[in-house]
């Protein structure tokens, strides 16, 4: 208002020798008259010009209020769909509480036991395997704990050895390992009696309990071996 008011008194004071030589013109000279009339006018619409463009000048027009508001607006981060189990990322890995493990089909031959297991995918999600299983055999309730080694299933072994590959198990799904012992004992020493082992998926980091799988067998010698985790058509 200030700047109005200033530029409003600066016009008048521009038109002033106009008013007062209309004013000593004893009356006869009407264009004088007009003339200052006409100043007096044009002086007044310069100052409201001059106020509106200052007023323009202090404070920003709605429209750009607007498109201001706008701009911040969609400046905003706005959440992003990250990659998961089934949502087109990398699928994680399969855990022991996701699988179930079956016992499968058995293989002998020239004292050779083999034998094969299914895995299955009970969870809601793909998951991945992919190396060979940690497999730990226990003795049977009330005896001695087994002192029974383990190891890979060499590679020259039909298509059981060797370091496999990554396979991927869709919500039902399966997939195969297979346990490999001799039936022939060694020296005079009876064969130890296992009633299952502990498993425990591959690359699982320890966060679960090692999961229980009952199967009576005797590995001779004390010794077994176990392949990779391998497409479901794999047999022995």
């Amino acid at each position: 208002m200030d700047i109005r008011r200033r530029a409003l008194a600066a016009a008048l004071a521009l038109a002033a020798p106009w008013v007062l030589a209309g004013c000593t013109g004893d009356g006869a000279d009407g264009a004088a008259d007009t003339a200052a009339t006409s100043a007096v006018s044009a002086a007044a619409q310069s100052a409201s010009a001059a106020g509106t463009a200052a007023s323009a000048a202090a404070s920003p027009t709605s429209a750009a209020a607007s498109a201001a508001a706008t701009a911040k607006t969609s400046a905003k981060p706005t959440a992003t769909p990250t990659g998961g189990s089934g949502g087109g990322g990398e699928a994680e890995r399969c855990v022991n509480p996701w699988l179930s493990v079956t016992p499968s089909t058995s293989d002998g031959a020239a004292g050779t036991m083999v034998q094969r297991f299914v895995l299955t995918n009970t969870s809601t999600a793909p998951c991945s395997l992919q190396g060979r299983p940690s497999v730990a055999p226990y003795a049977p309730t009330g005896q001695p704990a087994l002192a029974v080694t383990v190891g890979a299933i060499p590679a020259g072994f039909g298509n059981l050895g060797g370091g496999g590959s990554t396979l991927l198990l869709a919500p039902g799904a399966t997939a195969a390992f297979f346990l490999k012992w001799s039936n022939v004992p060694v020296g005079d020493g009876p064969c130890p009696k296992a009633a299952g082992f502990a498993f425990r998926a591959p690359l699982d980091p320890l966060a679960d309990p090692d999961k229980k799988v009952p199967f009576a067998f005797q590995p001779c010698g004390g010794s077994i071996q176990v392949s990779p985790v391998l497409p479901a058509s794999a047999t022995s």
